[in-house]
Formats: structure tokens, C-alpha cells, sequence
């Protein structure tokens, strides 16, 4: 009796601990499976919230370009008109409009006292992660210096700048995506685009002015070299220039167009240089190489 009274013991407490062993196992899956909840929860959430933020972004720029901007004509430069003096009534840190030609880049450009301001504020001075096109805050605002730099963020779904990645990316893309507009209150800018590539955020590419005309000589022949492409501009030189006066005088005011990369030290830039001038004041053709 006594030996199968301890078998029944034994037995009985082999159960109680594989029912504790069960409950321990039943415990640790409920807690896994619960923070497995709460991390897709987190994950669905930020994923909301970003398509939300990109949908704003859209939302706000969509709106003004309907509201501020209207097509006028087939030549360069009237395909686009700009109320800058509303745009500024809007926001006083309006410098003017960047619009691509054969490409959906079309936003107003600010400037701040810093580059830091509209990385992450929209024109209309939202919180967005798109933020804002906008002048390097050294260039004068009127974008009379030799380079004016402006910046925008390579967004996924291809707003802002991050369309520009199709340079690098698609081939023979820049055939029919060489011209760019900067509309200012009097002036309208026509640049062709005639170098890109991936460059350090310290690069040599960021200089805004030059101390003499070989200082901008050895800048052009450094920008090209390091181009994905080799493009030529239009030469308006005089007949009997030398090649350093070939290059002063066929790349007369430069804009570089910056944007991020996947490196937190990179950047995509793509350079033009002017090859059209309209007086919009006085309606006025002042330069134009492309159809002289």
C-alpha cells in the first residue's frame, strides 16, 4: 500500500509540475505574442503617419502651384508664370520659383538666416518631412552670385528633389531633362543642366564665389571631371578665345541643385548654367544661347 501510495504521490507531483511547466510555457508565448502585437501596432502606426505626412506634403505644394502659378505659351520663357509678389505676401522668405521643363519640379524657393529652418518646415510653414526648396543661406538672395545652391530632400515617392536620382539612375535621361527655370520677381533664369554625380557634403562643388577667373576655370574643369556625364553647353565664346575664356564666358552663373543619399556624408548634385535671360518687367528677351 505504502509503495503505490508514493507512486500516486510521485505521479501527482510530476503532474503539478508539468502543469506549472505548461503555465510557464502558456505565460512566456502570451508575452511574446503581446510585444509581437505592439511592435506591428508600432510599425503600422509610424507607417501611417508617414503616408499621412507625404500626403500633406503633396496636399500643400499641389495646392500652390494651382493657386500661384499659370501656363502661358510654347516658348521657354512663358511656359510658366509665377505671382512672386503673392508667394512673398505669403511667405516673406520667397527668393523666387524652380521649375523643370520636361520634369513634375515645380515649388517655390525660400531662404533663411540657416539651412536648418526648412529641412523640415513647408512652405506654408507646416512641420513636414518634406520641408522645403530652398537658397543656401550665404548666396545673396537675388541669385546674382557665380553659384547658387539650392536644396531638397530626395522623398520616396519622388517629390522635391527625388526625381533628380533619375540622372544617376536612368540612362540617356538627362537628353531630355537638360533645362531648368529660377523665376525671380523681374527675371526669369534658364539653366541647362551639364553635370551630375554623387559628391561629399564637404565637396569643393559648394563653392558660391571665386576669387579670380582661374579660381572658376579649375572649378568647372574639376565639376566636369568628376560628372557622370559628359554634356556640352552652347558656345557663345568670342571666335579667337582662349580655352580658359571659352569657359568665362559660356558659363556665366551656375545653379547647383543638391539633394540627400542613402550615405549621410553624400550628395546628389546636379549643376546648370544659364543659357537664357527674361526681363519680366519690361518683357524683354535679354540672352538666350540655346536659339541665337
Amino acid at each position: 500500500m505504502e509503495e503505490n501510495n508514493k507512486v500516486t504521490e510521485n505521479n501527482t507531483v510530476k503532474e503539478d509540475g508539468a502543469a506549472k511547466e505548461k503555465k510557464k510555457l502558456s505565460l512566456r508565448s502570451r508575452i511574446i505574442i503581446t510585444v509581437a502585437i505592439v511592435v506591428v501596432l508600432i510599425g503600422v502606426a509610424w507607417l501611417i503617419y508617414y503616408l499621412v505626412d507625404y500626403l500633406r506634403g503633396q496636399s500643400v505644394y499641389d495646392d500652390i502651384n494651382k493657386t500661384y502659378t499659370v501656363s502661358n505659351g510654347d516658348e521657354w520663357y512663358n511656359k510658366i508664370d509665377v505671382d512672386i509678389a503673392e508667394l512673398k505676401q505669403k511667405n516673406p522668405d520667397t527668393r523666387g520659383w524652380l521649375y523643370f521643363e520636361n520634369e513634375e519640379i515645380s515649388y517655390p524657393v525660400v531662404q533663411a538666416a540657416d539651412d536648418d529652418k526648412y529641412l523640415s518646415t513647408s512652405f506654408d510653414g507646416q512641420q513636414l518631412r518634406a520641408g522645403s526648396i530652398f537658397l543656401e543661406a550665404l548666396n545673396n538672395g537675388d541669385f546674382r552670385d557665380k553659384n547658387n545652391i539650392i536644396y531638397g530632400h530626395n522623398m520616396r515617392d519622388q517629390s522635391m528633389f527625388g526625381r533628380l536620382q533619375k540622372y544617376k539612375y536612368e540612362d540617356n535621361y538627362y537628353k531630355d531633362h537638360l533645362y531648368f527655370q529660377v523665376l525671380t520677381a523681374d527675371r526669369i533664369y534658364r539653366f541647362q543642366v551639364f553635370a551630375f554625380n554623387d559628391v561629399s557634403d564637404t565637396s569643393d562643388v559648394y563653392t558660391l564665389t571665386f576669387g579670380s577667373d582661374k579660381e572658376f576655370v579649375d572649378y568647372i574643369a574639376m565639376v566636369k571631371q568628376l560628372s557622370q556625364q559628359q554634356i556640352d553647353v552652347p558656345d557663345v565664346s568670342e571666335p579667337n578665345a582662349t580655352d580658359a575664356e571659352k569657359i568665362i564666358q559660356n558659363y556665366k552663373k551656375l545653379v547647383t541643385l543638391s539633394t540627400c543619399t542613402s550615405r549621410d556624408d553624400m550628395r546628389f548634385v546636379v549643376l546648370g548654367t544659364l543659357v537664357g535671360e527674361y526681363d519680366r518687367i519690361n518683357k524683354q528677351l535679354i540672352y538666350d544661347s540655346i536659339n541665337k
